[in-house]
């Protein structure tokens, strides 16, 4: 009896170290101090992805002098990976390639890299995002701190001193890029504190965050609340911020509250979003284009037959920790893809 019992405990600890090693967990990493914007200064090969880090990806960005012109192109919840569908792996290989057709100055991914936040699908990821040509940022999403941050803190972007999460800033050309982490659904005072201080400048100013306000037709569960949506959206204003781009819900949409335009870009390969009532329905990339005083954007669509399924924050509203329950995803048919694209 006793030999069996310690069989099943061997077993045991044996399936739950392999589970274990899919997710996010990595050796611990002590991060050094950021700098005053709140970028990384992880600049160790091994700490990050094949295409850099933050830190390394702003250098890149800094790097190219500045002619009078800045091009970026945004793209969000590739998340590409789901227990039932590869489809969106597909689509996101061909934002891939469109972002190196457009070849921008760089290209800022707005969050929700993956389905589930298990390793082997971070690693997924990284590989085809490995083919950018341009620099390459993130901006961290829900999806992204399903199992906790240290994956995403000690490869992507070490946590700002002066908020405790994910938030960086940099200055390129005429214009300063504020990169605000709302994964949490949420901003802190440490972070609306921070956040005013980098809007205090006379260049231009971009924000970029995942999680939309609370607000007009974009009201959801899984945002803001209406008293932090208003309090962010009333410092855009105040500090006359140019655009404020967005990912989660799975579409192309540009709206302009109280004088700034906010764009959500969520069209890079998630299940798209057709229940919300409003926007575009495509995959898709956005270029913006920055030159003599003037911001043009324009979205791209993805030539693609490809169609992913899955829940939605407007289909089902369900929670993080609901994505791969069975009976929630068992009412998703695989993806559809045509066999000229498989």
């Amino acid at each position: 009896m006793s030999q069996t019992v310690l069989k099943i405990a061997s077993l045991c600890l044996s399936s739950a170290l392999l589970l274990s090693s899919c997710f996010r967990s990595q050796p611990t990493l002590n991060p050094p101090p950021n700098n005053g914007s709140g970028a990384s200064l992880l600049n160790a090969l091994e700490t990050q992805p094949v295409f850099g880090n933050t830190d390394s990806n702003i250098r890149k960005i800094k790097a190219k002098p500045y002619a009078g012109k800045i091009s970026f192109v945004l793209l969000g919840d590739n998340r590409n990976s789901t227990p039932f569908s590869s489809g969106g792996n597909k689509i996101y290989k061909k934002v891939i390639d469109k972002i190196n057709d457009i070849n921008p100055d760089f290209a800022i991914n707005l969050g929700d890299f993956t389905f589930d936040a298990l390793r082997p699908h971070w690693k997924t990821f990284e590989s085809i995002t490995s083919a950018s040509r341009v620099p390459y940022l993130t901006v961290v999403g829900n999806h992204d701190i399903l199992f906790g941050r240290s994956y995403y803190e000690s490869r992507y972007t070490a946590p700002n001193p002066e908020t405790g999460l994910d938030d960086y800033s940099f200055d390129y050309g005429d214009s300063r890029f504020i990169i605000m982490d709302s994964a949490n659904y949420s901003f802190t005072d440490r972070q609306f504190n921070w956040m005013e201080k980098q809007m205090q400048t006379p260049l231009k100013k971009f924000v970029f965050s995942h999680t939309p306000p609370s607000y007009g037709v974009w009201k959801h569960k899984l945002a803001p609340s209406p008293e932090v949506s208003r309090r962010w959206m009333e410092l855009n204003t105040k500090y006359k911020v140019e655009h404020v781009f967005l990912g989660h819900i799975h579409l192309y949409d540009k709206q302009n509250f109280e004088g700034v335009d906010y764009i959500v870009s969520g069209g890079a390969g998630s299940p798209l979003s057709h229940s919300a009532g409003f926007g575009q329905q495509v995959y898709h990339v956005v270029l913006v284009e920055v030159e003599n005083g003037q911001v043009r954007t324009r979205m791209v669509p993805i030539d693609t037959r490809i169609q992913t399924h899955g829940p939605t924050v407007f289909d089902d509203g369900i929670m993080p920790v609901e994505m791969n329950n069975p009976r929630v995803l068992k009412n998703y048919p695989d993806d559809f893809i045509p066999p000229e694209e498989q």
